[in-house]
């Protein structure tokens, strides 16, 4: 591993502070909230320059007067929104009032989109792109090639005309990056606990948040008491280099574990054969799936590649892990229904997503650094399970996406004495375990923890790892931490 780069300081905007501004979601009776907005420098360069303004809601401790040091949420994606796109703000917001609770008993929980997402600005969406996706779920898949060039075209031209509609906005779409995020969060952070006389927030991250706290901790250390990282997406870490073998691991645990569940092995024998054989055998044959409804009725041609992808997405949900060996084995039945509604979609647009924000980043920082000989090598290394992302969806986007070029420094790994508790799902085929640990490494205060029935997003799924995680900021020694029983035991696969 490469020696940790030095605590570096981006700058800050000249006296970051919150403007109240009316709340734009009903507050449920008996809680308190505070709407406000961030001015944050569109260039750190510039700092005279034109300003963006953040959405910022305040949840209110609900057990008395807070502590001084908030909990500060870091969303994931990148592209994800908190507060969601128009209409789902609301039903979103309904949803952190309970999810939080156990970390807003004595603090206040800071929520807020970052730049170019949701309600922040600039507008990144790209709805030229979410226009071929609802056209997609409402016409039959083909692999037809004439149809496959037809779409690969209207694509790229939707993504031509996107940055161009943008940058003629004047967004400039270079100053999206991981770096630019934390800046932005340590501004939020001073704004948060100005007045209240702590002085440090803690931070709670999920996925691509991770990245962007790690980057806060290496540029900003000073500001943070305390972070939990739930799915840690190291800076020294390429995922699209380490896709095929993401893939792999997550195959191999669900496998090992079936064959070691007595029930399961029984009910499923040779099942990663038998799915081994289904693979090439759909890529040479693709099945005709109806995976629409009564009102939207679509079909589906399932190929050996999807039918991974799809496999890999429920594991990623955690939530559907004791069925995916019986999904398998009736996908080799020849009844691949289950599986074939969570393949992925055919076009790239996201109405959830701001597409502009996100293809910036991850162009700039996984995409173009990646290396391609490296990329080839390890599909071919871990086949057939590397097919999974062998669509170069990535590659398409990022010959066309002008993004900005990262700094070679951002690759080296974060050192900090923060005190950190790092959470991970063993089969998590997004941000394994061993990127947990890999983070850890450099973090010499922290502590790791896996559960092993989970995937992507521990305390989305695990109400115990969200304690967990409360019990650590209210104490933030390692030490002191107790692991849940449930992160102890593998998934109860169902037979039926």
């Amino acid at each position: 591993m490469p020696a940790a780069a030095a605590e570096t300081r981006g700058a800050p905007a000249s006296d970051p502070r919150l403007t109240t501004a009316p709340c734009w979601f009903s507050v449920p009776e008996g809680e308190e909230a505070t709407c406000a907005t961030l001015a944050v420098p569109e260039r750190r360069d510039r700092p005279q320059g034109r300003m963006l303004h953040l959405p910022v809601a305040i949840l209110h401790a609900t057990d008395g007067p807070p502590q001084p040091d908030p909990v500060i949420y870091v969303e994931g994606g990148p592209g994800a929104s908190v507060f969601g796109v128009g209409e789902p703000a609301e039903e979103r917001m309904e949803g952190w009032w309970d999810a939080l609770a156990p970390l807003r008993r004595t603090r206040d929980i800071v929520l807020f989109d970052p730049r170019g997402v949701g309600r922040a600005e600039p507008e990144t969406n790209c709805p030229e792109l979410d226009t071929l996706a609802g056209r997609s779920a409402t016409t039959p898949d083909t692999k037809e090639p004439d149809a496959k060039e037809g779409e690969e075209a209207a694509e790229r031209a939707a993504l031509t005309a996107c940055a161009q509609r943008l940058q003629a906005a004047g967004v400039d779409l270079a100053q999206f990056s991981t770096p630019t995020a934390a800046d932005d969060l340590a501004d939020l952070a001073r704004a948060v606990t100005a007045g209240r006389g702590g002085g440090k927030v803690n931070l709670l991250a999920v996925s691509y948040g991770t990245r962007v706290v790690l980057e806060l901790l290496r540029r900003h250390g000073a500001t943070v008491r305390a972070a939990v990282l739930d799915s840690v997406y190291p800076p020294d870490i390429n995922a699209r280099e380490d896709e095929a073998w993401l893939s792999y691991r997550a195959f191999r645990r669900l496998f090992d574990d079936c064959a070691a569940s007595r029930p399961c092995r029984a009910a499923f024998p040779n099942l990663e054969k038998r799915v081994l054989d289904l693979v090439p055998a759909l890529n040479r044959s693709p099945m005709a799936v109806a995976v629409g409804d009564s009102m939207v009725p679509r079909t589906m041609m399932l190929d050996g590649r999807r039918l991974l992808t799809a496999t890999l997405e429920l594991m990623a949900e955690g939530d559907s892990l004791a069925r995916l060996p019986l999904a398998l084995d009736r996908a080799t039945r020849g009844r691949p229904e289950r599986l074939a509604r969570d393949a992925p979609p055919l076009a790239i647009g996201d109405p959830d997503t701001a597409e502009g924000m996100a293809f910036s980043v991850e162009c700039r920082e996984t995409v173009n650094p990646a290396d391609p000989a490296r990329v080839a090598t390890n599909r071919q290394r871990w086949a057939p399970y590397g097919s999974a992302g062998a669509g170069d969806t990535g590659q398409r986007v990022c010959a066309l996406w002008p993004a900005g070029v990262q700094d070679a420094a951002e690759r080296l790994p974060v050192a900090s004495t923060v005190p950190v508790l790092l959470l991970s799902g063993a089969y998590d085929p997004v941000t394994p375990p061993e990127w947990g640990e890999r983070a850890a490494a450099t973090l010499p205060n922290s502590r790791h923890l896996v559960f092993r029935a989970a995937g992507h997003g521990v305390t989305a799924t695990d109400g115990c790892a969200l304690e967990t995680a409360g019990a650590f900021i209210e104490q933030p020694d390692p030490a002191r931490v107790i692991a849940c029983r449930s992160s102890l035991q593998p998934p109860r696969f169902e037979t039926r």
